[in-house]
């Protein structure tokens, strides 16, 4: 059984873990990316996307490696993406496909309809996949697989979800070579999870969603243990792997008796520095003690918003004013870089109440400061806020679920109460692009004065955006970075020897 991974731009670490469980149990997986230059999430230039397009070549490829089964892994941004190649790969050869991911998770109903999908997987995915790759080795797909939903007599099979994973040890490490293999840009960073879940649901994330669906079905949050963790990063470190080191962790250091037992291992075992991703709640001055002694280099903060009503009825996120300042400082104090996340566009956010808000950060000063626009996604809670509440149209809400507006904003309802016109969002997203380089005094004068409204409203927002980070020196700017250059260097190479030889056949 030979099992093919279609893969866009960006590593997917559960596709990593499935294919290391496949090869654990001798079946063959390899991975084919579309690296789609000029068409990813960051940039789009339709122009030049269609004149790098690689699909071609992925099909070629694909073709001659002549898989039994074809996965794709897929978040609702790359969801038309996935059935655009689907469809081409079905035209071209008669192979099973089965979408897996967040996206598939969410409306399962909605992707198994889809011509070009025979098998949809919800959930965790590494167990469900072994499972049926078992069964068509020999002869044919058990459709009675939990987390696995099938066509069958023109009529569709929804299995139910089984439990979490709860013994996360038991798991082979992620296959890296999968994709380490395909291209030089993957090796940019390693990125390491040593734990899967969240204590809580913020209305904007994906766990909103997940605390429903496997609610009584095992822990939110499990945990590897230390041994688990070094032993992975040991031996990517005796193959030269961690030129980068990210943990991918949505509550990092949550457990403040696993981190002391990491923090006083990890130095001595791999003493590289790190980046991982934190909790203000679960910051106080013994973790942050523990994560300086581990060598880490950089947290980043999920602040996400500052407006008290905003922050609890909208988001459900329950954090105090108090303790996102403490954590800023005792990380700051600690001479670890602090890089703070924040979403705007929230349904019914007015523009000004969210600039004064802003103020917050004057005294702090974190070492980056990062703003993104809301997306909404299917099924999220704020996506369903957003529904009940009327600040989503039929249309709008309708494109959300099939993936066809995966930014999901309106810029209606980031609009002040007296109803500003679309110019004044511009000004709001060059002065946010700019933030965090401006000093107190001047952020302070363009909040109180509402420059921001017209703030250099003769640029477009992503020319400061691209411009700011490229002078950036936080992990994420640097990643995007490193990755960018070395993927367009070589599939711009790939692309070039790829219709060199076809204008010679």
């Amino acid at each position: 059984m030979k099992i093919a991974f279609v893969n866009g731009p960006y590593e997917h670490l559960g596709v990593g873990y499935i294919s290391a469980v496949l090869k654990e149990k001798g079946y063959e997986t390899r991975l084919f990316c579309d690296p789609r230059l000029f068409d990813d999430n960051i940039v789009s230039l339709k122009p030049l996307a269609r004149f790098f397009d690689l699909k071609a070549r992925l099909i070629s490829e694909l073709k001659a490696y002549r898989p039994d089964l074809i996965g794709f892994s897929v978040m609702t941004d790359d969801y038309q993406w996935a059935c655009t190649l689907a469809k081409m790969i079905k035209q071209e050869m008669d192979v099973p496909v089965i979408f897996g991911g967040n996206h598939p998770t969410a409306v399962p109903d909605r992707v198994i309809r889809n011509d070009s999908v025979d098998i949809v997987c919800v959930g965790e995915g590494e167990y469900p996949m072994l499972e049926l790759v078992q069964s068509m080795a020999k002869g044919a797909a058990d459709t009675s697989i939990k987390n696995l939903w099938f066509k069958k007599d023109g009529r569709v099979i929804a299995n139910e979800v089984r439990p979490l994973i709860e013994d996360l040890d038991a798991l082979p490490f992620p296959d890296k070579d999968l994709y380490y293999k395909v291209s030089p840009h993957f090796r940019k960073a390693y990125s390491i999870a040593a734990s899967r879940g969240c204590f809580f649901s913020c209305s904007f994330c994906w766990h909103s969603y997940y605390s429903r669906l496997y609610k009584g079905k095992g822990m939110p949050v499990r945990t590897r243990s230390v041994a688990s963790v070094l032993d992975e990063l040991s031996r990517a470190k005796e193959r030269s792997w961690l030129s980068d080191l990210g943990f991918v962790d949505d509550c990092f250091g949550h457990d403040p008796a696993w981190l002391k037992l990491f923090s006083q291992q990890y130095r001595q075992a791999i003493g590289k520095r790190f980046m991982c991703i934190m909790d203000p709640r679960h910051v106080s001055p013994e973790v942050v003690g523990y994560l300086k002694d581990a060598c880490c280099g950089e947290i980043m903060l999920g602040i996400q918003s500052l407006e008290p009503e905003v922050k609890d009825k909208v988001m459900n996120r329950k954090v105090s004013m108090e303790q996102m300042a403490q954590a800023i400082r005792l990380i700051k104090g600690s001479k670890i870089t602090i890089a703070v996340d924040n979403i705007f566009g929230l349904p019914g956010q007015d523009v000004d109440e969210f600039m004064r808000s802003l103020l917050f950060y004057v005294p702090v000063r974190p070492d980056r400061i990062l703003f993104y626009t809301l997306k909404y996604y299917p099924l999220i809670d704020v996506t369903l806020f957003a529904r009940q509440n009327g600040y989503l149209s039929d249309e709008k809400f309708e494109a959300i679920m099939e993936g066809r507006d995966a930014g999901g904003l309106c810029v209606d309802s980031f609009l002040d109460k007296r109803g500003d016109p679309p110019n004044v969002f511009r000004g709001v997203r060059n002065f946010l692009a700019v933030f965090d380089c401006l000093p107190g005094k001047a952020i302070r004068f363009i909040i109180e004065k509402k420059k921001y409204r017209s703030f250099l409203g003769f640029l477009n927002p992503a020319i400061l955006f691209i411009v700011r980070t490229l002078f950036a020196t936080d992990s994420d700017s640097v990643y995007m970075k490193a990755t960018a250059c070395s993927r367009y260097f070589y599939f711009t190479k790939c692309l070039f020897i790829f219709k060199l030889r076809k204008a010679c056949r």
